[in-house]
């Protein structure tokens, strides 16, 4: 697999600034700007223990071990570190890069004598890392400057009904052949929609949750880049459908249990 190439560091960054202190799906335990300049070396050290976890994967990899299941408890590890929340909430475009590196690496590992393509997922990961503490560096130094916050979308029960429409234009969109089009639906289908159903949804089932976030961050975008067959993307995304059937399951009982105001 020849792999997509990398925008230049200032490019992302400059993204990512956009972005800034949007508010996360996980409400109150958003870390604030000042918060994130706190604990930037935190954020170091947590990205060199990824990096190095990777690196230890590859070389094994390369010995003809199985690391399957190792890169899996990566991606547990990746879910549950501050710098993960941080990057949501501050770094917003530089969030899928990783999770795409990711389910890149785990899909590589699975493959007998790739080494080549597990290490380019391995220098793909480290790069999407290392350009995230960029980002929340320079987040961090903007402080006060920094965009004002876009409310996330609220959870109301049309909220599913819109994603998976717009996740069944995305696979029209790619097998029309505009790959680009449906991938900037798809990324802003995550962010203006599902960020604003996941607080909800991540206190009844948070495996589901991560289970959303990885296919619309790492199991579409890798079909694409990969130029899967449309019948395949629209395999994945009536995969998602069925979970997003269970997040509206999970929004209409959290509305039936609402304390009434009056």
């Amino acid at each position: 697999m020849k792999p997509v190439s990398i925008l230049p560091r200032c490019a992302l960054i400059g993204a990512a600034l956009l972005f800034a202190q949007t508010v996360s799906a996980h409400g109150d335990d958003a870390p604030s700007v000042a918060e994130v300049g706190e604990h930037i070396g935190d954020y170091e050290n947590e990205i060199a223990d990824m990096s190095d976890t990777v690196a230890a994967i590859v070389a094994d990899y390369d010995k003809g071990d199985s690391v399957g299941e190792r890169v899996d408890e990566l991606v547990d590890t990746w879910e549950n570190v501050e710098f993960h929340e941080a990057v949501e909430t501050h770094a917003m475009v530089l969030y899928p890069p990783i999770w795409t590196a990711l389910g890149g690496l785990r899909e590589a590992v699975d493959e007998p004598d790739a080494t080549a393509e597990v290490q380019s997922w391995q220098a793909r990961f480290d790069h999407a890392l290392h350009e995230g503490v960029g980002a929340l560096k320079l987040v961090a130094a903007q402080g006060a400057a920094a965009p004002t916050p876009k409310p996330a979308e609220p959870a109301d029960a049309s909220t599913i009904d819109i994603i998976k429409r717009n996740l069944d234009t995305v696979v029209e969109r790619y097998r029309s052949g505009d790959v680009e089009a449906a991938n900037a639906l798809l990324h802003q289908t995550y962010m203006e929609r599902f960020e604003g159903i996941e607080g909800t949804l991540i206190e009844s089932d948070a495996d589901l949750v991560t289970d959303l976030e990885k296919d619309f961050n790492a199991t579409l975008p890798l079909l694409m880049e990969k130029s899967a067959s449309p019948n395949k993307l629209a395999s994945a995304v009536e995969s998602m459908q069925a979970k997003l059937d269970r997040a509206q399951t999970i929004l209409d009982e959290a509305a039936d249990n609402k304390p009434s105001v009056f």
